[in-house]
């Protein structure tokens, strides 16, 4: 259902700026104003949705609900011709990706005990990373043979149905319930702000991967080139987050996790440096190592740290924090690039990463020590 969903909405989200632009007036303000309100309505609901795991006893119905809701609106983007529709319907989009995410990873992590979890988020990511890439190659392939963008958003459906197809045909395990028939509320245990507090300040040097792409475009890079460099992004983390969930079980989730952040530090700061097209191309291709180290392995590292009655919100306090840390990260990095260059900016963000990884490895052993 990931892979499915994934290719359904990179056939849209690396042509909507170009139909912004051709269809809408103000498309800079309106893209900057549909993405910030669909990422704030996204991480608000992962919070709500984690509370309702936690209250519930079945999370396929929230599901179902989340890649429903997302896949029915989502080629509806092709008929948007005023302002507010392509803002409604990316705000809806993930509206059904906030009520999904967090139930899905606590539907992963009942599906599996702690020898197996890495090897299962890192799978899960795999999929959504093969589905992106694809889905971008899909989209670049239709608009090269002369499809209008808005009928590639339309064709964007037929990806959409295959996801909800396999989502029905997910089996939920029964979760145990403790004698008088529901779980009682359990407070998240204070061992957890160990793993969510390096989260959090990691995440204010997490900015969107287009900063990135905006790198290539400094240092004079052909616009073919930069569609090619995200593909080349998606291929990474595609092919190395399962063998990334195989050294998590074997090693230990945390291992893998602060190895992906001292890779995410180590990556900006080259790319702070970078002077040519080539050398940047070849940072991007590393870069991709990150995401397939961390991923999946920061969910399995939570799972491992959340006792079972308080899963569903430990996940949905990590998805708002970091999704929210992120918004502000995407507006410092680019105050920094504006103000002060890119070369500050890149500094800044792997310096914040190195921090956090260091913030880690002293705060985690302390939260084990409680468990």
């Amino acid at each position: 259902m990931s892979l499915f969903t994934d290719v359904s909405g990179e056939m849209i989200v690396p042509l909507l700026p170009a139909f912004l632009a051709q269809s809408i007036a103000h498309p800079a303000l309106v893209l900057g104003l549909m993405e910030g309100l669909a990422d704030a309505t996204s991480a608000g609901l992962k919070l709500v949705s984690g509370r309702w795991v936690d209250r519930g006893r079945a999370l396929k119905p929230l599901v179902v609900t989340g890649y429903v809701l997302a896949s029915a609106v989502r080629p509806l983007m092709g008929f948007a011709h005023s302002v507010y529709q392509p803002i409604l319907i990316r705000v809806t989009d993930r509206f059904g990706k906030g009520i999904r995410t967090s139930p899905r990873d606590a539907m992963i992590a009942r599906f599996t005990d702690v020898g197996t979890r890495g090897r299962a988020f890192g799978f899960h990511n795999a999929m959504d990373h093969t589905g992106a890439a694809l889905g971008a190659l899909l989209a670049l392939t239709l608009s090269g043979l002369g499809v209008p963008v808005a009928k590639i958003f339309l064709w964007s459906a037929v990806p959409a149905v295959l996801a909800v197809a396999a989502v029905l045909a997910t089996r939920e395990p029964p979760r145990s319930l403790p004698a008088g028939g529901s779980h009682r509320s359990v407070p998240m245990p204070r061992r957890l702000w160990a793993f969510l507090v390096p989260v959090t300040l990691f995440g204010l040097g997490n900015s969107t991967d287009a900063f990135v792409l905006l790198k290539l475009t400094e240092l004079g890079a052909k616009p073919l080139m930069l569609p090619a460099a995200w593909l080349l992004i998606h291929v990474v983390k595609a092919v190395a987050s399962y063998p990334a969930g195989v050294v998590a079980d074997r090693l230990t989730p945390a291992r893998v996790v602060l190895t992906g952040w001292c890779l995410y530090a180590l990556s900006y700061g080259l790319l702070a440096v970078s002077g040519s097209v080539k050398s940047t191309l070849a940072i991007i291709g590393f870069y991709g190592f990150y995401h397939a180290l961390s991923e999946g392995t920061e969910k399995a590292l939570l799972i491992e740290l959340a006792p079972e009655d308080s899963r569903g919100r430990a996940l949905g306090a990590y998805h708002a924090l970091s999704g929210g840390a992120s918004l502000a990260a995407g507006l410092l990095f680019g105050t920094l690039w504006t103000t002060r260059g890119s070369t500050v900016a890149f500094s800044v963000a792997g310096v914040l990463a190195a921090v956090s990884a260091g913030l880690l490895a002293v705060m985690l052993p302390r939260a084990r020590a409680t468990a």
